[in-house]
């Protein structure tokens, strides 16, 4: 190889490498692109959204009053029930036997009764004639007064049975719909096995366990919106009750919301998606929860003023929710960086950036500033 043709080559890959060199300085030294928001003066609300279930105002468990043997179950869950209406059998041949005795023995005083008042009959008509002694017809009166006694005592034995009877017939306590069924039929009960659980007619209302961190900044009659899972259609409302009592087990407190007016998809049992209206503000600046970072006790948010990033310490109304109400720290029209901790990795580094621009509306547009000179 000549002279000339290898300090050619030294040449070419000394080039090679100052030019790799300086693609490699201009991409570190390149802008980073960063999402930002630019925030504005506008009105903001304090929304809890939790899920509730729709379930009557009045629920009753139906039980037995004595051990036994489900033998016929007569209604199922969805089911409409009248006060009174028998809704299960349990097994009673003990005392359907004991009814059938009673009904016996009714009988057979009944019988006795009637040849009583025809004996006495037939000699106070022959007393009248002085045909028979008056001891025979005190005897007599004796006897009809005894078969008249023991009639009632019969009767009232056959009413026993047909109570104890029916005591083994499982009444409804109130008009309303059948919520739950947890027996199976053939299956035997206890005094303390629910049957049915039956809600009553008339107004429903919406069940939901709040934390009791946020439920102590509920009031009754709080507006709520409510909608059916799954759907998109909202139903106005309002709290009607908040339990003073703490669930041990999840440190929720029992929350109680009511319809402004009836509505057919709102059927017991149902999951229902509540937001509940805390508190509005006229005007107020709000950001992403991602536009948040905390180091030790303080809250920062970081904007971007040309192509650089600086941190902003806040105050804001810790309320669970995709956003959160500012109250100190911010101006109207600063632009805030959607992802904290991108942009707390560009001040560490000192980099420019690129922004992202986007509107409250969702609405983006590319913006980059020119380089400094």
């Amino acid at each position: 190889m000549g002279k000339y043709q290898k300090s050619f080559l030294i040449m070419c890959f000394l080039l090679v490498l100052v030019f790799i060199a300086n693609y490699g300085y201009k991409q570190s030294s390149a802008p980073l692109n960063i999402d930002v928001l630019q925030v504005i003066t506008g009105e903001a609300e304090l929304v809890l959204a939790v899920v509730g279930r729709v379930r009557t105002k009045d629920v009753v468990n139906v039980r037995v009053e004595f051990p036994g043997k489900i033998i016929t179950l007569l209604v199922d869950e969805g089911d409409p029930v009248k006060v009174g209406q028998t809704i299960a059998e349990l097994r009673s041949a003990s005392q359907q036997a004991a009814l059938a005795e009673a009904e016996a023995n009714l009988n057979t005083f009944e019988a006795q009764l009637e040849f009583a008042q025809q004996d006495f009959d037939r000699i106070s008509e022959l007393s009248t004639k002085g045909l028979v002694a008056n001891l025979l017809l005190d005897q007599s009166r004796a006897n009809l007064a005894t078969a008249k006694s023991k009639l009632i005592g019969a009767k009232e034995a056959r009413n026993q049975a047909i109570i104890r009877v029916n005591d083994y017939l499982i009444k409804c306590p109130l008009n309303g719909i059948v919520l739950s069924r947890p027996i199976d039929q053939g299956q035997v009960v206890g005094l303390s096995d629910t049957l049915f659980q039956i809600g009553s007619d008339g107004p429903i209302e919406i069940e939901a366990e709040i934390d009791e961190v946020y439920a102590s900044e509920l009031t009754l009659q709080m507006k709520a919106l409510l909608a059916p899972t799954g759907k998109k259609d909202v139903v106005k409302g309002y709290i009607s009750e908040i339990s003073p009592r703490v669930n041990p087990l999840n440190g929720s407190r029992l929350t109680r919301i009511m319809l402004d007016k009836a509505d057919p998809d709102f059927v017991p049992g149902r999951s229902i998606d509540v937001n509940i209206s805390v508190q509005s503000f006229d005007k107020a600046l709000s950001v992403p929860r991602s536009a948040l970072r905390k180091e030790g006790n303080t809250w920062l948010v970081y904007s971007v003023v040309d192509q650089r990033v600086k941190s902003n310490v806040v105050t804001f109304i810790d309320w669970p929710g995709s956003s959160v109400v500012l109250k100190t720290g911010l101006a109207a029209k600063t632009l805030v960086a959607l992802d904290a901790t991108i942009a707390a990795k560009a001040l560490d580094e000192n980099q420019r950036v690129n922004l992202q621009v986007t509107n409250l509306l969702g609405i983006s547009a590319l913006v980059t500033n020119k380089e400094d000179h």
